[in-house]
């Protein structure tokens, strides 16, 4: 009497692995392919992030900017001058460009002779007709403090730069150097931001400029290429794809292995 074998019909475990890694394999390829190509052509933009000037791209999708919670600016004023002059929190521009971060808001600007002048309520700001910095003034350099706003008075000579404090009001030299207490012989019409339809427009497109200043496409697409944009999920996810692609490397490689022809052994 022959002896047979046990389990005549139990398959190899290379078989077994084979079949258990042959739908995942497939699988987890199909459900990562859309994020592998997203991880890809992001991290080929960000390697080129200096060619393309995505460092210095600022994002204008407000939608983009809520959900990174970028908020508008508290204060925004326009004013009546030409060109135009207006600030959004500490921030100056002139011609729709931001040329000057000041020290603190922002309560008044205006152009004056061949430069412009700003303040907030401790300093005065002069620059020059391309926006460029020349010279900040404080207390160090006599300039009265607690200011609230400005104005221009025109004389037979020119104009007299006046500065309203909560102490009264100061005049200033041609070269405005030294402030002396005074009370103006006219009234003063004080500068103050324009109301109207038109600024409120134009005060809209320069919020959202100013919101755009704080984010870059290169940030977005950095953030986009860690899964960060949609926080903690999004990263996890992330970490998911790798798991999922080092899993498709090391089943692809058994599989591809195991469907190799086996040489046969020559007698």
């Amino acid at each position: 009497m022959t002896n047979k074998p046990r389990h005549p019909h139990r398959k190899p475990l290379w078989q077994k692995l084979a079949k258990i890694f042959r739908p995942w394999h497939r699988r987890l390829g199909i459900a990562s392919a859309l994020l592998v190509v997203m991880v890809a052509a992001s991290g080929i933009l960000i390697n080129h992030s200096n060619d393309f000037k995505l460092d210095t791209a600022h994002v204008h999708q407000g939608w983009l900017l809520d959900h990174y919670g970028i908020k508008a600016p508290g204060q925004l004023a326009i004013y009546a001058t030409q060109p135009l002059l207006a600030a959004s929190d500490n921030l100056l521009w002139i011609k729709n460009k931001p040329v000057l971060e000041a020290q603190g808001p922002l309560l008044g600007a205006i152009s004056y002779g061949e430069h412009y002048v700003a303040i907030d309520a401790q300093h005065l700001y002069l620059l020059d007709k391309d926006g460029a910095l020349l010279e900040q003034q404080g207390r160090a350099t006599g300039l009265p403090q607690d200011l609230r706003t400005l104005a221009l008075l025109p004389t037979g000579d020119g104009e007299q730069l006046w500065l309203n404090t909560a102490t009264g009001s100061y005049l200033s030299d041609s070269d405005l150097i030294e402030w002396q207490a005074a009370k103006p012989l006219v009234a003063i019409d004080w500068q103050a931001p324009l109301v109207d339809e038109e600024s409120e427009a134009i005060g809209h497109d320069l919020s959202l400029k100013a919101r755009a200043m704080h984010l870059s496409w290169e940030r977005v697409l950095l953030d986009l290429h860690s899964g960060r944009i949609v926080g903690l999920p999004g990263s996890l996810m992330m970490d998911l794809v790798a798991l999922s692609l080092i899993f498709m490397a090391i089943s692809g490689l058994y599989l591809w292995q195991q469907a190799k022809p086996k040489k046969r052994k020559i007698k």
